[in-house]
């Protein structure tokens, strides 16, 4: 409940913690329909990577699929141009009724920040749940359950602001995308991505600015190729290939074994940007501050937890446990 709506949706501002004290009504509404959405998302892909003795590819797939289901089906952002939060990508890439340039960046966010990165800080904050069901038959069902309340109030919220609907085709081709990326990922081998087994070969500082490059790089990125009018199917392919590219040196680089620094430093680094947007969009009444205060907190308590390097690192690893690859 912290980490996921916590980190993507206020550390980041992107729901205002300052509505707290702006607008608590409001405030609310929103908490509830974040937590209505995330969390589920977040327990049942942890749930699965652990049942299905999965490992971080298919966690990100996974992570895919929450995000079509949140910004496809839910938000409408994946389709509707005029939508609040996409801008001038609305346009920049629009086919067939498919935001298409909006959409690698936004899902990159659901994966990252939505759903691996509260996964991976848990099983550092609670080393004994690495591979542990937390969530038994009947928490399933609850959060299918919460699911199938919330995303059809926030389709109706958002056909009755914007007055617009996806039309049945789009519908059910992203629920079909869905399924086709919960497939893969349950039919995808435990050692998905190509990691190299051992210690890190890079210090925790060079860790976390490999997290810190992620964010902005993306935006740049993005605003760059756009502004220069680039076709649409270049900035996607620069946007996959940048991340991608990314993502292969991290778990090239980060190791197995003694790494717990290393992956705070990761976690750490990639959340300062947004971290840093935050507080910028709220300076005015910046209460986003004591969330930035309580994240510091946070991983400087998880920093000195592993100061003996690899003080936990001899712990049998269970299945679905949190091993870079």
């Amino acid at each position: 409940m912290l980490l996921s709506p916590g980190i993507p949706e206020y550390l980041s501002s992107s729901s205002p913690l300052n509505a707290l004290v702006a607008n608590p009504l409001l405030f609310g509404l929103q908490l509830l329909a974040n937590l209505g959405l995330y969390l589920p998302g977040v327990l049942l892909i942890r749930e699965a990577m652990v049942r299905w003795n999965k490992g971080w590819g298919s966690v990100l797939l996974l992570g895919a699929a929450y995000g079509i289901l949140e910004e496809g089906i839910a938000l409408s952002t994946f389709y509707y141009s005029n939508a609040g939060p996409v801008g001038s990508l609305g346009y920049y890439g629009h086919w067939l009724g498919v935001n298409w340039v909006w959409i690698p960046g936004v899902l990159l966010v659901h994966i990252v920040f939505s759903i691996s990165l509260p996964i991976l800080l848990l099983g550092l904050a609670l080393p004994k749940t690495r591979g542990q069901s937390i969530v038994g038959p009947s928490g399933i069902l609850w959060a299918l359950a919460i699911w199938a309340i919330d995303i059809p109030v926030l389709m109706i919220v958002v056909h009755a602001i914007y007055n617009y609907w996806m039309g049945w085709t789009i519908f059910f081709a992203s629920f079909a995308v869905i399924a086709a990326l919960v497939l893969a990922a349950y039919r995808a081998p435990r050692q998905l991505l190509p990691t190299r087994w051992g210690p890190p070969r890079v210090s925790p500082f060079q860790a976390g600015l490999l997290g810190v490059s992620l964010f902005p790089a993306t935006l740049v990125l993005d605003a760059f190729l756009a502004a220069l009018n680039a076709p649409p199917s270049l900035t996607i392919l620069s946007l996959i290939v940048y991340s991608g590219g990314l993502g292969y040196l991290i778990v090239r680089t980060l190791g197995t074994v003694n790494n717990e620094r290393h992956l705070v430093a990761l976690a750490a680094g990639l959340i300062v940007p947004i971290a840093f947007a935050g507080v910028v969009a709220e300076i005015r009444l910046p209460v986003t501050l004591f969330a930035v205060i309580a994240a510091v907190w946070f991983f400087r308590h998880l920093w000195r937890k592993y100061e003996r390097s690899g003080s936990l690192s001899s712990l049998p690893v269970p299945p679905g446990a949190f091993a870079t690859g």
